[in-house]
C-alpha cells in the first residue's frame, strides 16, 4: 500500500519532471558530428582515426562521421541539426546565407584562382572553348562551388547562366548524362572531375580565370558555434594539426582517396599536383577571406541565382586563433 507521504513524494517528482520538461531541459551533448566527402581534411581525419583520439584526449567526443556527395545536402543537414561541422565550397555558403540558414564559416582554405572545379565535354565533342557552349546544355550541381566557377567563367567571355541550358544534376547523374550525350558539358570538382576523364574519356575545356580565389570553408551550425565554442576551437586546432600531417604525408592521402574512389594512385598524383602547396589548409577567417567571399556572393547575385544580396561578414566567425 502506498502511504500518503509516498503519494506526495511521487506527485512532487512528477511535478518536478513536468517543470523540467516545460523548461525545455535536455541532456548536454558530448558527441560531435562531422560531415565528410571523399576528399579534404575531414576525409583524412576520419580515415586515419587519430583526430578522434586527440579530441577524446581533450575530453571531447565521441566523434561521428556522415558522408555527403556535395555541399548543398551537407548544408541541409546542418540546417536540420544533424551535423555540427563540415567542409564546403564558397557557393553553398552564399546560398545558405541568402536562405537565412543559421550557420557560420569558422575557418578557411583558399586556393589561388579557380582550381576547385573544371569543365568537361565528351571526348568526341568539337568544343574547345567555353564561349562555344552558348545555348548548349551544361550540367552542374546547383548551389555547389561548380555553379560559381561556371558563372564567373561565363562572365569573362561576355555570357551568363541565362545564355546556356542548365541541367541541375548530382555528380553521379551528371557523369551518366555526359557519357550518354544528354548534356553537352559538365562542371564539377575532384575527384569526380578526374574520375570522368579516366573512366568516361571526358576531355577538359579550360575555364577563363576570374581573378577570384576558390575557397573551401569549414562551416558550423549557429547553435554549435554559440553553445559549444570551446569544443569548436579545439576541433579546429586538431583539424589544423591533421592538415599539417596530411601535407607531409601526401602518399597516404592519395592512397586513401584511391581506395574510396577506385581511381589508380598514379592518376591521383596528377590531380594532387594541381594543388601544389595548397593541398591542405585550416586557417582563421581573415578580412581578405571575407572580402573574397563577398565577391563570390555578388557574382552569384548578379548572375540571378541568389534571391537577394548578402553580407558575407555576417556569416563569418573570427573567434579562433590557432594554437601555437
Amino acid at each position: 500500500m502506498i502511504t500518503r507521504r509516498q503519494s506526495l513524494a511521487l506527485l512532487g517528482g512528477t511535478a518536478a519532471g513536468l517543470a523540467l520538461a516545460a523548461c525545455g531541459t535536455k541532456p548536454e551533448r558530448k558527441d560531435v558530428v562531422f560531415a565528410t566527402q571523399k576528399n579534404g581534411v575531414p576525409f583524412l581525419a576520419e580515415t586515419r582515426g587519430e583526430f578522434a583520439k586527440r579530441l577524446q584526449a581533450r575530453g571531447i567526443g565521441p566523434v561521428k562521421w556522415v558522408e555527403f556527395a556535395s555541399g548543398p545536402p551537407l548544408i541541409e543537414a546542418i540546417r536540420a541539426g544533424a551535423v555540427d561541422i563540415g567542409l564546403v565550397g564558397d557557393t553553398p555558403v552564399a546560398y545558405a546565407q541568402a536562405a537565412g540558414t543559421d550557420l557560420f564559416y569558422v575557418a578557411a582554405q583558399s586556393f589561388p584562382g579557380l582550381v576547385g572545379s573544371g569543365l568537361l565535354v565528351p571526348s568526341k565533342s568539337s568544343v574547345t572553348t567555353l564561349a562555344q557552349l552558348k545555348g548548349k546544355k551544361i550540367a552542374y550541381t546547383k548551389g555547389s562551388a561548380a555553379e560559381f566557377a561556371l558563372a564567373a567563367a561565363l562572365k569573362q567571355v561576355g555570357l551568363g547562366l541565362g545564355d546556356i541550358a542548365v541541367a541541375n544534376l548530382a555528380p553521379g547523374d551528371a557523369q551518366t548524362a555526359l557519357a550518354n550525350g544528354s548534356v553537352d558539358a559538365w562542371v564539377v570538382w575532384d575527384p569526380f572531375f578526374t574520375l570522368a576523364q579516366i573512366r568516361g574519356g571526358a576531355r577538359e575545356v579550360p575555364l577563363p580565370a576570374s581573378g577570384i580565389n576558390t575557397t573551401a570553408f569549414y562551416i558550423a551550425s549557429g547553435a554549435f558555434t554559440r553553445e559549444r565554442t570551446d569544443v569548436l576551437r579545439a576541433a579546429l586546432d586538431e583539424l589544423r594539426a591533421e592538415a599539417n600531417w596530411g601535407n607531409a604525408n601526401r602518399l597516404y592521402y592519395r592512397d586513401q582517396v584511391a581506395k574510396a574512389t577506385r581511381l589508380p594512385p598514379t592518376v591521383l598524383d596528377g590531380m594532387l599536383a594541381r594543388y601544389k602547396d595548397f593541398l591542405f589548409r585550416v586557417d582563421p577567417v581573415t578580412p581578405d577571406v571575407i572580402a573574397n567571399q563577398q565577391k563570390v556572393s555578388d557574382y552569384l547575385f548578379d548572375a540571378g541565382v541568389l534571391p537577394k544580396k548578402v553580407d558575407a561578414a555576417k556569416a563569418a566567425w573570427t573567434g579562433w586563433k590557432p594554437a601555437p
